[in-house]
């Protein structure tokens, strides 16, 4: 493991540094994400939410949000590409049912206004704006950034430029990239330290040597483990750190799940498709990336622990002080959770926790994900994903 202490413009020790890299890639994430939740709120306020309003009711009272249901309808009741409407259904969740607007267009005497109704659903670009709002929110917050006010005059700028959509769609495509671990050291930061033992964390990290106890709290870090030994020394190098939940590091590593999770997604690829030609898997790069790097170093999981990757399992080990000196093995058929058991064992061991905790850092610094790690004083647990 090597020190991250040359890199330029990765400043991790200093707080105002913290605050200068939300401000320029969570805050825009915020704001981009509010003004899109307004404009539906907005929206909400003239059709409601009961599926009862008519176009022509909408009509009557905002006729200018009319494009926003009707833009881009083929003649068949499909959308076109880059449809306004289809783009509004996706990110909003407000849409009217275009097959029967066309159908309705068709028949003579009758006026499809005073029949179509504006519907809501909750669509899964939606979900992961409100999640991205969230917790954008909160992380400002915890470095003492107000949000900004979202205007109404710029909702009303959105409504009557339809095409600014696109532009805050874009923004929010860039803010996640550069936000992400993949990109950005600060949420690497916040990945490596998810459950690091301390020697290693000032090895990675050597100017939190003599700030430590200052910058855990600003930076949300607390103890989750001390090992029942004696020597100082050891006590405190394998005294292992992770995230106080709700915390700036808990935040940015729940924000850079979420943008994984989400870039995955087709349906959000769907919608960022309208502003991009080349979207990125970031969760599956960035496994590639550290699978080359734990090659690169030669890391294996530890041979004396079993590992099967045709099923899943779970090790669970008493702590005896420096020892795990108890070994329960669960292995499953399946990965569902309560999962239905196959096969169980309970028998003694005599495994160097010291060791153990050692050969796993590698993988765990890097945010390695086919396995996981719980630890308290009362025992260890490893869970293959």
């Amino acid at each position: 493991m090597s020190s991250y202490d040359q890199i330029q413009g990765f400043e991790y020790w200093n707080t105002e540094a913290w605050t200068e890299f939300i401000k320029d890639h969570v805050l825009p994430l915020h704001d981009s994400t509010s003004k899109l939740l307004k404009l539906r709120d907005f929206i909400l306020t003239i059709v409601g939410t009961s599926g009862k309003v008519t176009l022509s009711e909408v009509e009557r009272r905002r006729n200018d949000i009319l494009p926003f249901f009707l833009g881009g309808i083929k003649e068949d009741g499909e959308y076109k590409e880059n449809s306004l409407a289809k783009l509004v259904r996706l990110v909003l969740g407000i849409y009217i049912n275009s097959e029967e607007w066309v159908t309705l267009e068709k028949e003579e005497g009758l006026r499809a206004f005073n029949y179509v109704t504006v519907k809501t659903e909750t669509t899964p670009f939606l979900e992961f704006l409100k999640k991205l709002n969230e917790i954008a929110l909160r992380i400002i917050k915890l470095v003492g950034i107000e949000p900004k006010e979202i205007l109404e005059s710029e909702i009303e700028e959105l409504i009557h430029k339809p095409e600014e959509l696109l532009e805050i769609i874009k923004m929010i495509y860039i803010k996640c990239l550069h936000v992400s671990a993949n990109h950005n050291y600060y949420t690497f930061f916040a990945l490596s330290t998810k459950t690091l033992l301390f020697k290693h964390l000032i090895i990675a990290y050597p100017r939190l040597q003599t700030s430590f106890n200052s910058l855990r709290e600003f930076l949300g870090l607390e103890k989750i483990f001390e090992p029942r030994v004696d020597e100082a020394e050891v006590k405190r190098g394998y005294t292992i750190w992770g995230h106080l939940k709700g915390g700036l590091c808990d935040s940015l590593y729940e924000l850079n799940n979420i943008i994984w999770e989400n870039f995955s997604n087709e349906s959000i690829k769907s919608v960022f498709n309208y502003v991009s030609t080349s979207l990125r898997d970031l969760k599956s790069e960035y496994a590639q990336k550290i699978q080359q790097k734990l090659e690169e170093i030669k890391w294996k999981f530890p041979t004396y622990i079993e590992m099967s990757y045709s099923y899943y399992y779970r090790h669970i080990y008493t702590i005896t002080g420096p020892i795990l000196s108890q070994h329960r093995y669960d292995v499953y058929a399946t990965s569902d959770y309560p999962w239905s058991q196959s096969r169980s064992e309970i028998k003694e061991c005599n495994i160097s926790l010291l060791k153990l905790l050692d050969e796993l850092t590698p993988a765990l610094f890097l945010g390695i994900r086919s396995f996981e790690l719980k630890i308290s004083n009362e025992g260890l647990e490893i869970v293959r994903r």
